[in-house]
């Protein structure tokens, strides 16, 4: 008897063993298939802008993000932000007596890769095109709907394509206003980091004309706008529309190539089919690492008011999307692994006719995991 309670028992350990082996590999089977990331960085900003007081702000962003593998075709991308509800910005500034502050997910989206070099998006995701910068759009930008991306290996060179389709407002009485975009480029490769891009790109924006503006109904962030003004009890209300359409055609080039030390230059072109005028950007950028660990940089930018869409340019470096036109240097330093500071001086003009004069001081301590 005892003989056998004994039998019972080793054998019930051993199968609680397979249990718990089998759970174990269970459990670093779905650690592989997660990949976590993230980000914090500390901001100090000073804004002096013509005929203004400067203001001075402190600011701090962090994002984590998360990319799991689902199976060998999809994986899934959820990206959690310190946020004000700002499409392009997810700084927060100290401010309000040490109150809580709110983050949202600022990308929920899935890509499944049925074939090679075949990807698709859908819901709310990374910029699925080729920017060598931000003249467009903000590089914080996560547009929402989908998009099909494909890379094709030539011999030296990939030959990139791109189409998507955007929602940018749903409205249940009238059309939705969408972003639609299609690219080709044709990146050119020497070597394992050297290349040339070069390639073209439209974003049509559809029922942007005549509509409310976009984020901030009193605020058209450089474009052009005309005023509907409706009474109702004898109470007159104005809104803002914007005065036109968004069809944007961009050319652009990037290098990359080893000059003794890694040497990064770009430019982008483009023209807003839909503007009668003030149509035109353009923007040229270069920058360089240099031996221990520092970096320095240039962008110069020029934006006609209706050359792109203002609530979705960047707006951090002068205050306004369009009608700007400036210079950024930078300087950056490597303080540690994946830890660095970085020091940049915007100035130009707020207003190409007439406009403000405007100096934006940034410095930022960022680190990374």
């Amino acid at each position: 008897m005892k003989t056998l309670v004994m039998t019972g028992l080793m054998t019930g350990a051993m199968a609680l063993g397979a249990v718990a082996q089998e759970k174990a590999a269970e459990k670093v089977s779905w650690a592989d298939s997660i990949k976590l990331s993230g980000d914090a960085r500390f901001r100090y900003q000073n804004t002096a802008e013509e005929d203004k007081e400067d203001r001075e702000r402190w600011r701090f962003r962090g994002r984590i993000g998360l990319d799991g593998k689902v199976n060998d075709e999809v994986k899934a991308t959820l990206r959690l932000v310190t946020n004000t509800g700002d499409p392009i910005s997810d700084n927060q500034t100290m401010d309000e007596a040490f109150n809580d502050k709110n983050a949202a997910f600022d990308r929920v989206f899935f890509t499944y890769t049925p074939v090679e070099p075949m990807s698709l998006r859908f819901g709310k995701m990374s910029q699925p095109w080729v920017a060598v910068d931000d003249l467009v759009m903000s590089a914080d930008v996560n547009p929402e709907g989908l998009a099909a991306n494909a890379k094709l290996p030539l011999g030296g060179m990939d030959l990139l394509a791109h189409g998507g389709a955007f929602v940018i407002d749903e409205r249940s009485a009238d059309d939705e206003t969408m972003l639609y975009s299609g690219q080709v480029a044709a990146k050119f490769n020497f070597g394992k980091k050297d290349f040339v891009m070069l390639g073209g790109t439209i974003y049509a924006y559809d029922n942007v004309e005549g509509t409310g503006l976009q984020y901030d109904p009193a605020k058209s962030f450089g474009n052009s706008t005309t005023k509907k003004v409706t009474t109702k009890d004898g109470v007159d209300t104005t809104t803002l529309l914007y005065a036109t359409g968004y069809s944007i055609v961009e050319g652009f080039v990037q290098a990359s190539i080893d000059v003794g030390v890694p040497l990064t230059v770009g430019a982008q072109y483009m023209v807003n089919t839909d503007a009668d005028d003030n149509d035109t950007g353009y923007l040229g950028m270069a920058a360089v690492k240099l031996p221990a660990g520092f970096a320095v940089g240039y962008q110069y930018r020029y934006l006609e008011k209706d050359s792109t869409f203002g609530a979705f340019a960047e707006t951090t470096d002068f205050s306004n999307g369009t009608d700007i036109e400036g210079h950024i240097p930078y300087v950056s330093y490597d303080i540690s692994k994946n830890f660095n500071i970085k020091a940049q001086y915007a100035m130009g003009d707020k207003g190409l006719d007439n406009g403000k004069e405007i100096e934006v001081v940034k410095v930022d301590l960022a680190c990374k995991f």
